[in-house]
Order: C-alpha cells, then structure tokens, then sequence
C-alpha cells in the first residue's frame, strides 16, 4: 500500500512539473497572440509564421508572387504569380500548407475559393472569338483536378477587363465587375451555371465598391450616377439581382460599402467637401443611418473598411501628408489609432483580438502583429500581405518539445512510466515473470 501512495505520489508530481514546464515556454513579447500568419518575402517567397512559437518556415522560394489568400478549411493557399497587368501574364498556383507542395492550376487572376475549398473560381485572360476579345470564368476542381469554362463572354464591351468576382453566401451568384472607361465599371450578375441573370445599368465607382450580404442574395453597391452627363450624383444602392429589386436607395453615396457579420449593418466612408470624410453605418432591412463619426482628417482613397469578426469594430486607414493612420471605430463611433505608418495594410484576428500590419514602401516592408487596443506591438517579419490561418485550421496542441507537443510527452512519459510500474515483480496481485 506504501509503494502504491509513493508511486502516485510520484506521478501527480511529474504531472503537475511537466504542466508548469508547458506554461513556462517563453512567449514573445508584445502582442499576445495565438495563431498562424502567412505572408510575402523578398521576391514574392510564402513564409507561415507561429506567433505562439515565434517559429518561421518558408514555404515556396522567391517564384514573383504578388497575392495570396487561405482556403477557408486552413489547408491551402491560393497565390497569384506576376500581375497585376491582366494582359495575361499571371498564374495561379496551389500551396499545401502542411507539405509545402506547389501545384499550378492555370494562367489567370482574381482567385476565389468555395465555402468548402473543394474549389476555385477565377478570371481567365483575354481570348479571341468570333464576338471579338472575350474573357471566361473558370472552375478548378480538387477532387478530380479539371479546370473547365464556367462561361466565356465579351463582358459589356469586351475591352475592359474582368477586375474582380465575388459569390453570394450560398454560392448560387456570382457579381463580376467589369471595368470601364475613367474609374467606373459595371456589374454583371451570373448564376451557378454560368448564365448572366442581370447587367446592373448604373456605373459602379470601382470593384472595391460593392459587396454581396452574409446571409442571402442581397447586394450593396455605389451608384456613381452620371459621370458623363456634365454632373454626378452618387447613390448607395441595395438590390436583390435574382428579382431585380431595389429595396432601398441613399443619397449618401458611401465608398467601400462593407457589410457586418450578421448582415444587419452596412458600413462606407462618406467623402467631405474639401477633403477629410466619415464614417457610416446604416441599418440594412431599413436603410436608416444608425451612426455617422466625426469628421477624420486626411483623404479615405486608399482605404478600406474591415469589420471585426463579432461586428463589433471597424478597421480603416485615413493618409495625410504621406502618413497614414490605421484607426478603430466602435458601435459608438469613438476612434482609436491602432497604428502609423506608410501605406498600412490591416487585418483582424480570427478572433478579433488582434491585428496583423503590413507597413513601409515597396521592397521595404514589414509585418507586424497588435492587439485589438493598438498595444503590445510585435514585429513578425519583413515582408507582406499578412492573411491570418482561418481559426479552424490551427493546431492547437502544446509546444513542441523533441518533436512533440509538451503535454503530449508528458503524457506519453507518465504512460510510459505506468507501464513499467505495472509490471514490477514485487507489485501486490502482479505476475511473476
């Protein structure tokens, strides 16, 4: 009975040494954050950085790439090669995030993945037909490795190109914006098979301004009224394109129209008279105006609005005097600046509880990781167009320790240990052998 107690004796205490060595593992300072960050380096290589960890691993060698996106399952990356020109100098490849294996799947851009990342839409180039110069969208398939024509057509006018593509959340329609003449384009809605179900009329000020809703078919775009009949009168429109219905239309012409999570909220930047803009928030059933900021000094064109994950905040740069500011704005409108530098790409955390930061001039750029208040800054590396791991993706084991996660060995160990305890020839009730 002695040798029992001692022995459990024992095993709690190498449990709870074993544990308190797992909870030691230095973390790095600043920002902390768990998860996984993929991102650009010198010449267009994919790296994928822990920040649990701190541990780096290069995942395909300097081959030019310019954008890379994850599949929503967290196992791949989809990267374009070269571009952005669209005269058909741009490739699109695969990455095995856990292999590290680079596939092509063909010459095109503006990737988009399916909810289930068992494929891939993208724009093709520019082809001759008897119609003149036409452009296709195309299907890669992973199960059976195709990659066929959903629809080849000369889109509007066939001389500008296809700048960007977007599903519905169910994936039945698809928006493609086409570019035009100046900045605005048009908007082409096609259906799952291909067939072109509506050409939005109005001019669209550019494939940043419009985004499908979260949860059904609704559509919110910037109507850029009449550039070219001697004056502009810029609407914000949302529709349904399977019925091509107007459900409402404000004359606050917002830019970058983003919608919340739940799809209750549609958030854009209003420009102001003389420079400097606001931020908008507007109920989406009924198009009132939930919210309008304070006026944030500095010019909106290069921003972009990012909702948090749980539609709580919204991300947005403001650039003035060559200096821009990353700022946060809450449900109240109250700003926080997150950040300062030149030409700042951001993005939430999975969880909303950071933010990853490119920052500098082309050749000269860095990856840094915040939390959500804008403290603990983090240094991640040089480099780029920081995606996160969607939260699905991540391993979530202990840190490694000889190959194995820390709680992992322990365990293995404390097994181990058991084992050999069992089989001792003095243990009472125990075998002789």
């Amino acid at each position: 009975m002695k040798s029992a107690t001692s022995v459990l004796l024992a095993l709690a205490t190498f449990l709870t040494v074993s544990l308190a060595m797992a909870a030691l593992v230095a973390v790095p300072v600043g920002a902390q954050s768990e998860g996984q960050i993929a991102y650009l380096g010198v010449g267009g290589s994919v790296w994928l950085s822990d920040l649990g960890s701190g541990e780096r691993t290069q995942l395909a060698d300097a081959q030019g790439f310019t954008t890379l996106d994850w599949s929503p399952d967290g196992q791949r990356l989809v990267l374009v090669k070269g571009g952005p020109t669209r005269q058909g100098s741009e490739e699109i490849y695969v990455l095995d995030a856990h292999t590290a294996a680079l596939s092509k799947i063909g010459d095109g851009y503006a990737p988009v993945w399916s909810s289930d990342s068992k494929w891939i839409l993208y724009v093709g180039d520019f082809t001759p037909s008897e119609q003149g110069t036409e452009q296709s969208l195309r299907l890669f398939t992973f199960e059976d490795g195709t990659d066929r024509v959903l629809v080849a057509q000369r889109w509007v006018s066939g001389l500008w190109p296809i700048e960007a593509v977007r599903y519905s959340a169910d994936e039945e329609l698809i928006a493609v914006y086409v570019a035009g003449l100046e900045m605005e384009g048009y908007i082409v809605i096609v259906d799952h098979d291909g067939r072109t179900t509506w050409e939005i009329p109005d001019f669209v000020y550019s494939a940043d301004c419009f985004d499908w809703s979260p949860d059904d078919h609704r559509l919110v775009y910037r109507d850029s009224g009449d550039p070219f009949m001697g004056g502009e009168y810029p609407t914000l429109q949302v529709v349904r394109p399977e019925n091509q219905e107007i459900l409402f239309s404000l004359d606050q012409g917002g830019f970058w129209p983003r919608w919340s999570p739940d799809g209750r909220s549609i958030a854009a930047l209003l420009w102001e008279e003389g420079g400097d803009f606001r931020v908008m928030i507007v109920e989406s059933l009924t198009g009132e105006l939930a919210l309008q900021s304070e006026r944030v000094s500095g010019d909106l064109w290069d921003s972009r609005l990012h909702w948090s994950p749980d539609g709580s905040s919204l991300l947005f740069t403001s650039t003035e005097n060559e200096l821009t500011q990353v700022y946060a704005m809450d449900r109240t409108g109250a700003l926080q600046s997150i950040a300062q530098g030149r030409r700042p790409e951001a993005r939430w955390s999975p969880d909303g509880n950071a933010i990853a930061l490119a920052m500098g001039e082309e050749g000269d750029r860095e990856v840094f990781v915040v939390n959500a208040d804008g403290s603990g800054e983090q240094k991640v590396a040089d480099g780029s167009t920081p995606r996160w791991r969607p939260a699905t993706a991540e391993e979530r084991g202990g840190r490694p320790l000889c190959g194995l996660p820390m709680v992992g060995t322990s365990m293995i160990l404390l097994l181990a240990f058991a084992g050999v305890w069992t089989r001792r020839p003095d243990r009472p009730g125990g075998v002789m052998g």
